[in-house]
């Protein structure tokens, strides 16, 4: 058996190719666009209702669907019914499709304990990793999807840390900060007493506290090692685990994967009650007014130029307003994590 590592030098065994500009592009002309998962979760147990969340699921409706995606939409949905429902979809056939999306829109949190460090997502009652939802499309779980691109859009907090921002000053006397009194933050654990923070599970609200909650296992779909627990003195989220191996912190992104969250690791991503998440709105908007632009139907910028403008909108254009000063003139800044192995033009597809 001859094993290669990456060191291998193939430069006089490789037989050289002429590329075309079509071999650093992913095939977009398959027989149908593909899937589009969206995944809205608008509460958890006893938590206020996520306000917006409505208006995230039909601006991402109707994005992809323009796109010529079949729609997948699974709202308030069990942890182990969301899981089985995105089992079926892994195993489906997507040899003829062009890619994957999968976007969701919940409440979110992190996990610490040590050099271990995870992205949660809060469903109807129980909390899942994204590392589980991105690993049940990776090659080794859908086989038919290697080599296609898998675009993976997460609303949700990352964690309890605030971004204050930073005095810019711009060149256009036009430019403003939108500012909204209806900004709220999609994370569940925070206590406040402000009614812009409603979003924010207050201890009291939830019925079985101190009740363990399973979670993700990063063996199983159900975390049987995991427990949730709410402290009322610290008001924090904690989870106790049980020989949980420890990892290096990393962001869970796969070969053909392009993954963005709303905000950076530790930090909280604000939504708005009458124009839902700024994130999935700017979204939103930006993949609308690039298929407006498109000549002939091919699009001018490949989509990470796209989703680069989509960073630059939130960070520029948002600014959260409350009543309490602690949530008061914040900023947010989402992420991308890419490998994806070629570009991305998306383009209509009928």
């Amino acid at each position: 058996m001859v094993i290669l590592n990456d060191f291998t030098d193939h430069t006089y065994s490789t037989p050289k190719k002429e590329m075309s500009i079509s071999s650093f592009e992913y095939n977009f002309s398959n027989e149908r666009r593909g899937i589009a998962i969206i995944i809205v979760n608008d509460q958890y147990q006893g938590s206020n209702k996520r306000e917006g969340c409505e208006k995230d699921k039909q601006l991402l409706q109707t994005t992809f669907a323009q796109y010529g995606f079949e729609i997948r939409c699974f709202c308030d949905k069990k942890a182990a019914d969301l899981i089985k429902e995105l089992k079926n979809i892994s195993k489906e056939d997507h040899s003829k499709s062009d890619c994957l999306v999968i976007a969701i829109t919940a409440h979110g949190e992190e996990f610490r304990d040590k050099s271990v460090r995870e992205d949660l997502i809060y469903t109807s009652d129980k909390i899942i990793t994204t590392r589980l939802v991105l690993k049940l499309f990776s090659d080794s779980k859908c086989q038919s999807l290697i080599g296609k691109p898998r675009l993976v859009f997460i609303q949700a907090c990352r964690g309890t840390k605030m971004d204050d921002g930073a005095q810019v000053k711009y060149r256009s006397s036009t430019t403003s900060l939108p500012q909204n009194s209806n900004d709220l933050i999609d994370c569940v654990h925070m206590r406040t007493d402000n009614s812009d923070m409603s979003d924010a599970v207050m201890e009291d609200d939830i019925q079985a506290q101190n009740t363990p909650t399973d979670t993700l296992d990063h063996n199983s779909d159900l975390l049987n090692s995991s427990t949730q627990v709410l402290n009322n003195q610290t008001q924090n989220l904690k989870l106790k685990t049980v020989e949980v191996s420890p990892f290096v912190n990393h962001a869970p992104c796969y070969k053909d994967f392009l993954v963005m969250y709303a905000t950076p690791p530790g930090y909280y991503a604000f939504r708005r009650t009458t124009d839902g998440s700024w994130f999935i709105k700017s979204l939103c908007d930006v993949l609308n007014e690039e298929s407006d632009s498109a000549l002939n139907g091919r699009p001018t910028k490949n989509l990470l130029t796209v989703l680069t403008n989509v960073i630059s909108r939130v960070a520029r254009e948002m600014q959260s307003k409350s009543a309490n000063k602690h949530f008061d003139a914040k900023k947010q800044s989402p992420v991308i994590y890419s490998r994806l192995t070629k570009d991305v033009f998306l383009t209509k597809k009928n």
